[in-house]
């Protein structure tokens, strides 16, 4: 048994590999092998210690359970402030959220007629605010202003449109009217041709 034990410890000697591919394929099987080792060790002991248990229990060991209620009391501490952060920035969220909402709609009564659509998804009650729903709020804003730089420019184009639009329309109304004679004017040649 002894002579057993003694080859079992003896190591063989480790075989360089003949190719990448090999050596590759070596080094994956080293990695999910600790990867199997380091999940084992959490499971087994940093688990444990982090609740305040030492993980082994002998027999005629006392255990104190003031120690254990100390520890009980602390990990409800934590939890507790966790919770208290989350309805903190859940809140927060939630006014964020009725902020821009409240941009939105002030945006789309400033612009006109907006789309229905618009309407509808700053009415709608927003049933679990969340960083998503901030950040979909806060888009159909940026898109709502553009919109309106947009029609703000427009309506200054289209007013100048409608100026040469009325301009044409006198032209061709006197070219309705004098007919040729106007239309072959010198004076009118020269002004229409250069643009």
């Amino acid at each position: 048994m002894a002579a057993s034990s003694s080859q079992r410890s003896v190591r063989r000697p480790v075989r360089a590999p003949d190719s990448f591919l090999e050596a590759l394929q070596e080094l994956g099987k080293g990695v999910v092998s600790e990867a199997k080792i380091q999940v084992q060790n959490v499971v087994t002991q940093d688990i444990p210690q982090s609740f305040g248990f030492s993980g082994d229990l002998h027999p005629d060991q006392p255990v104190s359970v003031e120690s254990l209620h100390k520890t009980e009391v602390r990990f409800n501490n934590r939890l507790q402030q966790e919770r208290l952060l989350y309805l903190r920035s859940e809140t927060e969220t939630k006014q964020q959220i009725t902020a821009i909402l409240q941009e939105i709609q002030s945006l789309a009564k400033s612009t006109g007629q907006m789309a229905h659509e618009v309407q509808i998804a700053t009415m709608q009650a927003v049933v679990n605010p969340g960083v998503y729903h901030r950040n979909f709020f806060e888009q159909l804003r940026s898109f709502i202003k553009a919109i309106r730089a947009k029609v703000t420019e427009s309506r200054h184009w289209l007013a100048t449109q409608s100026a040469r639009a009325s301009k044409r329309s006198y032209y061709w109304g006197q070219v309705g009217q004098s007919g040729s004679k106007f239309l072959l004017s010198s004076e009118r040649y020269m002004v229409t041709s250069t643009g």
